[in-house]
């Protein structure tokens, strides 16, 4: 069996990117993080170029020995995001994602897969308390048959948790 890791970074090496990059918004002309310091997976390029039959895929793929994010950056408020899209990117997402194991040989059952949508901090307030550490927008149902956990916070929640997890700064 191979490695995910190995696999991505021989078949993939071209869409690596910052996360400065795959955070921009283009409707704001804005970036959700500023980090430039660490590499990750632009997943929408790799869907773009590899697996067009997929109508939208997740922003991000990092992975952390046998940990795997699958991110999601929404410029926007809480209150913005729309259901229906995060759902379908996790959805279309994790079969393109799952297609690569397959492809390459790589064994699912090796893995633990996470699930992130990152918001903006221009969250609504009251909202912040009242809804923090709970899975939001309808995702509660894909976890864990889909992925083994599933987070959905502003992104200081995500610097927080990045900083955890891998023992850096992340700069958004």
């Amino acid at each position: 069996m191979a490695e995910l890791k190995y696999v991505l970074d021989t078949k993939f090496e071209k869409y690596l990117e910052t996360f400065k990059n795959t955070s921009y918004d283009k409707e704001n002309n804005e970036y959700l993080c500023e980090d430039e310091s660490r590499l990750v997976y632009d997943f929408d390029k790799i869907k773009e170029d590899k697996y067009t039959k997929h109508p939208s895929s997740f922003d991000v793929l990092l992975i952390q020995d046998e940990k795997v994010f699958c991110v999601e950056f929404k410029n926007m408020k809480y209150s913005q995001v729309n259901n229906k899209n995060v759902t379908k990117k996790l959805l279309c997402g994790k079969e393109i994602l799952e297609d690569i194991l397959k492809e390459n040989n790589v064994a699912k059952k090796d893995y633990k897969f996470f699930y992130c949508v990152a918001y903006s901090t221009k969250v609504d307030r009251w909202k912040r308390g009242v809804l923090k550490n709970e899975i939001q927008f309808g995702l509660e149902a894909y976890k864990p048959e889909i992925f083994d956990d599933i987070f959905t916070n502003d992104v200081e929640f995500f610097k927080n948790e990045y900083k955890k997890i891998f023992k850096k700064d992340l700069e958004c």
